[in-house]
């Protein structure tokens, strides 16, 4: 094989194998920095400026814009209280108190990251609360009195929760499990 043959197979197997493995890195979510309490998963670092150069690509190709440092943090869960995936085939009831926050959302998403149907969220300015204080809010297909979020007919789905102006910003860590809602699964059809 002529040596300039040589060369130009090497040279497109550097670059596919470039390609393919920078389009592994930046896709999904930063695998560094995350931070596990309960169900429920932050990237507390990612909107400040000492985040990863992994990181800064998957948020920069997905155009997303996270939540700085001082503004509030952002929570995914796409598994409830038992481990088990989200599945729009199943209702979920996400109970309980709230981390300390000016305000917050919870919002429901497919697995691509697009907000579901024209009402995919509650705020905390809007939601039903029982006497001490806490929400109950019914995820399912079918309607639900009360704090109700419709889910898509089939596949999964992703929970985000956002708290704004909230004093854990500063330090994730010190979040108790206690104070964050829980995401308990009820009848799957």
């Amino acid at each position: 094989m002529p040596a300039i043959l040589c060369i130009l197979v090497a040279f497109a197997i550097g670059a596919l194998t470039g390609v393919t493995s920078a389009d592994w890195a930046t896709s999904g979510r930063p695998p560094l920095g995350a931070l596990t309490i309960g169900s429920w998963v932050t990237w507390p670092a990612l909107g400040g400026r000492d985040v990863d150069p992994y990181a800064r690509a998957i948020t920069v190709r997905s155009g997303t814009l996270p939540l700085g440092a001082g503004e509030g943090l952002e929570f995914l869960a796409a598994r409830d209280d038992a481990g088990r995936p989200l599945q729009a085939s199943c209702s979920y009831t996400v109970a309980g108190a709230m981390p300390a926050a000016r305000a917050w959302t919870l919002t429901v998403y497919d697995t691509a990251g697009k907000a579901y149907g024209e009402r995919a969220g509650f705020t905390s300015a809007e939601v039903l609360r029982a006497p001490n204080g806490e929400a109950q809010i019914v995820l399912s297909r079918r309607a639900s009195p009360g704090n109700w979020l419709p889910l898509p007919a089939i596949g999964r789905f992703v929970l985000a929760l956002r708290l704004y102006d909230s004093p854990q910003s500063a330090d994730a860590a010190a979040i108790e499990p206690a104070t964050m809602p829980r995401i308990i699964r009820g009848d799957c059809s």
